[in-house]
């Protein structure tokens, strides 16, 4: 007999064609994951995958079972969605997916008073790349995802904007710009910038900087997290633009890299918060950024609900 718990292999398989990433997305280990694979195989009597050492491949067959598969556990996720929508509201347990850039640094100002007022509710957080968050919110892995620039345009999601963060220029010691209280987008003028890797929201305002100040990203270096950001600056590789959260919780702490605020058309990230359009708690979900905004703190600024 086919289980969910088949579907879910299968499925976080044909996702990332790749065994060991889909076996942590599952929370199971590698040789169970391909022993789940293979039992569906056996119960279908139909090769869903071509493996070799260097990759793997959905068959056509895998393709239209996996787009089933993907189906099923949506509706799957849908009625537990339903199941928890009938109890009190923000109890049970909800699945939310933040950026790295974003969770440790917002997270602690809403979390205390979240868990004073509904201490009914378990929260599961999981920190992922946009392009991931979309994908697993899409397949009923996730409630719920807090990100920048979610897609304006796909019927499937309901996108809430909270607020606005504002980016600060991180500098090397000595930096021509250090003794400057706060800086001009024109400042950045000729400035390479070491940017972060793709799929955090904050490569697209930094390049916006750039061009509009006739600045750009620097050749050689590109960094995969904030904290690393903050450490290429410190040794004098090139400016950067951090995010106005991560510079109140670290940065401004740092006595290596200098922190200065933009005055004018200062680059930014709106971050919101993502749900499936289908879902029955939609109203938890509402109730959820309420509490988000109530308790954001003053370095960013809060775009309210539309009427």
């Amino acid at each position: 007999m086919i289980t969910l718990r088949h579907l879910q292999c299968f499925a976080a398989v044909a996702e990332t064609l790749h065994f060991r990433r889909a076996a942590e997305n599952v929370a199971i280990s590698q040789p169970a994951l391909s022993a789940q694979i293979a039992q569906l195989e056996e119960i279908l009597g139909i090769l869903l995958l071509e493996r070799t050492r260097r990759r793997v491949l959905l068959t056509p067959l895998g393709r239209d079972l996996a787009e089933r598969a993907r189906a099923i556990l949506q509706s799957v996720a849908d009625l537990e969605d339903f199941a928890q929508g009938t109890q009190k509201p923000l109890s049970g347990t909800l699945r939310l997916g933040v950026l790295r850039t974003l969770g440790p640094y917002l997270l602690p100002h809403f979390l205390p008073e979240m868990r004073r007022l509904y201490p009914e509710l378990k929260l599961y957080l999981r920190e992922e790349p946009d392009d991931r968050l979309l994908s697993e919110l899409a397949s009923g892995q996730l409630d719920m995802v807090l990100m920048a620039g979610a897609p304006r345009t796909d019927r499937h999601l309901s996108v809430m904007p909270l607020f606005r963060e504002s980016l600060w220029a991180a500098l090397p010691l000595g930096h021509r710009l250090a003794a400057k209280p706060s800086l001009d987008a024109a400042d950045m003028k000729n400035e390479e910038l070491i940017l972060l890797e793709f799929g955090d929201g904050l490569r697209e305002p930094a390049l916006a900087l750039c061009h509009a100040a006739g600045g750009r990203e620097h050749p050689d270096f590109r960094a995969t997290s904030l904290d690393s950001l903050r450490q290429m600056v410190a040794t004098g590789l090139g400016a950067t633009c951090l995010p106005a959260l991560y510079v109140d919780a670290e940065a401004l702490a740092d006595d290596q890299v200098v922190m200065r605020p933009f005055t004018d058309l200062a680059p930014s990230r709106v971050i919101d918060l993502v749900w499936r359009r289908t879902s029955v708690r939609a109203p938890e979900y509402r109730l959820f950024s309420d509490l988000v905004r109530a308790n954001l703190p003053a370095v960013i600024q809060e775009i309210p609900p539309a009427e």
